[in-house]
């Protein structure tokens, strides 16, 4: 019992001893460790230099001003694309494409007949035939494009096939009899001429059938009191003629009687088939009189 007793007293020393080591250990790392961090703490709490101060304040500030930019790397993204977009080749419009292709193949063509040698020859017959190849492709889309929309598609107004003239023709003809004919039911036919005009003698025959067949109201008036073979009843000029501006003979004018509006057919000795072309072509486009070519009013 007293070696048991004797044993458990020197555990109890060597465990005190342990413990006092321990704690003595510790208080010591805490000493170091507090002494270290008052260190630090002066080092932080010493007064700083003044422009250190000012730089660090105004980057702060820049930053705060800021704010309404963004996220900073959002803006260096969006920067880096604009970069990136304004690096790009700008495309060229297709008349500056025209344009260049123009100057491309004169230059060729000056080169070859400056120096016409076989490689200056062949660069120019090339570039020729690429633009003729260019200029087949058009022609051919222009095509696929009429035929596909009968809106765009001319002959069919104005046909050009051998058998369908003759009905356009006719067709045409057709139309514009009976527009001389309501023209003729509205307007008065004045022919205007002199005795000793071989034009006039000419002329008269073609007025008098004219008038004949689309059933005109015919009055011939004589500038100088003479008369023709087809106009033995004619009357003399009482001075319409000024009034209407007739400086040359032979002259045709439709005249409306209520309105006052004349339309000048013909100066000169023409066929029938010109009369008639020029009342189609008169009366699309009514001005005044200061045109002497289309419909105006009677001088007053």
């Amino acid at each position: 019992m007293v070696v048991i007793s004797h044993q458990l007293s020197v555990i109890r020393n060597v465990l005190s001893g342990v413990l006092i080591g321990a704690l003595v250990f510790t208080k010591a790392a805490t000493s170091d460790s507090l002494i270290q961090t008052q260190k630090e703490l002066s080092e932080h709490l010493k007064p700083r230099p003044k422009n250190l101060l000012k730089t660090s304040g105004q980057a702060s500030s820049l930053f705060f001003e800021g704010h309404a930019e963004g996220w900073h790397w959002y803006e260096s993204q969006e920067s880096e694309i604009r970069k990136q977009g304004s690096g790009k080749k700008q495309e060229k419009s297709p008349t500056e494409v025209i344009e260049e292709q123009r100057k491309e193949i004169e230059q060729k063509l000056h080169a070859a007949i400056v120096e016409p040698t076989r490689e200056n020859l062949v660069a120019y017959i090339l570039a020729q035939r690429a633009l003729m190849d260019q200029s087949q492709r058009f022609s051919e889309s222009w095509k696929k494009v009429v035929m596909t929309s009968p809106s765009l598609d001319e002959t069919l107004i104005h046909p050009v096939d051998q058998n369908a003239r003759p009905i356009y023709y006719l067709e045409k003809s057709k139309d514009l009899q009976d527009k001389i004919k309501k023209l003729a039911s509205e307007y008065g036919l004045f022919f205007f001429f002199r005795k000793n005009c071989p034009y006039c003698h000419g002329f008269a025959p073609i007025v008098k059938s004219f008038a004949e067949t689309y059933g005109w109201s015919l009055l011939p008036v004589s500038i100088d009191g003479g008369t023709l073979p087809e106009f033995p009843d004619a009357r003399r000029d009482n001075g319409i003629a000024e009034r209407l501006g007739i400086s040359h003979v032979p002259a045709l004018i439709a005249l409306h009687p209520k309105s006052g509006k004349f339309i000048p057919l013909a100066y000169g000795m023409v066929s029938i088939s010109e009369i008639e072309e020029r009342v189609e072509l008169l009366t699309k486009y009514p001005v005044s009189v200061d045109h002497p070519y289309q419909v105006g009013d009677l001088i007053r």
